[in-house]
């Protein structure tokens, strides 16, 4: 975003901000159904977005890396359809809706900004669906894997193959519709195959990338890229 804003408009931006707040580990941001008067844009940090059915089990629906905003369409809706929580200590900048809708009408560029992001969460979405619709249990991980890696690349976040996200297995099992059981399961599968290891808590190394990308049917995340929006191979 930095490379895309001139000075004025970061400034104008940042100035727009209403406030800057840190969200504890295992914390909601937002909660379903209760309208919200700002967009957030995550400083640090990494957040899960996720439904619940009505006996209280979680389905995750998206999750958020830092350096994006998280919710752009609240600006539209007001009353978001989903709850956001911080999977750790989350530092997030909140800018309401006004301050907003001024600046957009002072730097019209701003519009493809928020348009932008809008379009990476709507080709996220298309991933998940194809994820969980087309691909068995070691393909749907190795699907989500491939996505943050390449998520966290564009952001020169991917170093030596290290995947260092606090996402555990069970969130794992909720992004890819399955058991943690069968998420664990298809995990020791994937290490005995060679295509990835779990250095430390929280730490996947991935070992061989282009076997994975093959067993999930993963193509290059086509952000601002024109590409394939599908994630499919062809």
């Amino acid at each position: 975003m930095r490379t895309e804003l001139s000075a004025e408009v970061l400034s104008a931006l940042e100035e727009a901000t209403s406030d800057v707040v840190t969200i504890e580990a295992g914390n909601d941001l937002v909660t379903s159904g209760e309208a919200v008067s700002h967009i957030h844009y995550l400083l640090h940090g990494t957040v899960l977005r996720y439904r619940e059915d009505k006996k209280g089990h979680r389905q995750a629906v998206g999750i958020g890396l830092h350096g994006e905003f998280l919710d752009v369409d609240s600006f539209q809706l007001r009353v978001p359809n989903y709850s956001m929580r911080s999977l750790d200590k989350a530092e997030i900048a909140k800018i309401p809706f006004d301050g907003l809708d001024a600046l957009l009408c002072r730097f019209p560029d701003m519009v493809h900004i928020l348009w932008t992001s809008t379009a990476s969460e709507s080709i996220a979405l298309q991933y998940w669906i194809f994820r969980i619709g087309r691909l068995r249990g070691e393909g749907r991980i190795a699907h989500l894997i491939c996505e943050l890696a390449e998520r966290l690349r564009q952001y020169g976040r991917f170093e030596s193959g290290e995947l260092n996200l606090p996402l555990r297995q069970c969130d794992y099992a909720e992004a890819c519709g399955m058991t943690p059981i069968h998420a664990n399961r298809c995990f020791a599968s994937l290490r005995e195959r060679g295509f990835v290891d779990v250095k430390r808590a929280r730490t996947i190394h991935v070992l061989a990338e282009s076997e994975l990308r093959k067993l999930a049917m993963f193509n290059s995340f086509p952000v601002n890229s024109g590409g394939n929006p599908s994630g499919i191979v062809d």
